[in-house]
């Protein structure tokens, strides 16, 4: 059994991933990770799927979309083009052995990057059901709506930390008017769409791909 399925028998990577000597420690039992796995186009995981890549790293041209229940397990990086989406309020999972780099990050579920995570936009987590584990992460803004990720060191220009009430006022300087406009509407789910088509998250970000 390969060191991915044997996480994969945990219901939750708190325990093999909580802190950054246990993050070292797994880091250091993976193998070098030498291929890469490309998909042209999105990636997208439905309800209670689970994929392994063990064969290296995680190139995604398009978006990576993860349903309820979906695991993503990866024994490199995961280079995402796009966005990375998990909308819902159930489990889901995305482990990299290496780094996760995407355009922005929106989930509910657990995080895990052995080498930390890099946004070129928005890093938004939200909810306390499950928690992010990374030693750094570096992104324009970091949004964490009524969640305390276990990240040790961010990098960010804009922090916002605590319930979404308490952080409206300032969301609303943060986002482009019309991520805005769907953040009103009162759930994440018209947000998530807004991502999945591509749609500028912050203010002063182009639209990238639908």
């Amino acid at each position: 059994m390969s060191l991915l399925q044997k996480l994969m028998e945990h219901p939750s990577l708190h325990d093999p991933c909580g802190t950054a000597a246990k993050r070292a420690h797994l880091k250091a039992s993976l193998p070098p990770s030498v291929a890469t796995k490309q998909v042209d186009g999105d990636l997208r995981l439905s309800e209670g799927e689970d994929l392994l890549v063990e064969e290296g790293r995680l190139h995604v041209k398009g978006h990576l979309l993860l349903d309820d229940q979906s695991r993503l397990l990866v024994a490199g990086d995961v280079v995402v083009e796009g966005n990375i989406v998990h909308e819902g309020f159930d489990y889901a999972l995305l482990f990299a052995g290496g780094s996760i780099q995407a355009d922005n990050l929106l989930f509910h579920g657990e995080l895990v990057a052995l080498e930390g995570l890099s946004l070129r936009g928005a890093a938004w987590t939200y909810f306390n059901d499950y928690s992010t584990y990374a030693d750094t992460l570096t992104a324009r803004a970091v949004v964490a709506d009524d969640r305390a990720d276990a990240v040790d060191r961010i990098h960010a220009d804009t922090h916002l930390q605590g319930h979404s009430r308490v952080i409206a006022a300032a969301l609303e300087q943060l986002l482009h008017p019309e991520a805005w406009d769907r953040y009103q509407e009162g759930s994440y789910t018209a947000l998530a769409k807004h991502l999945r088509q591509g749609q500028p998250l912050l203010r002063d970000s182009p639209p990238r791909r639908k």
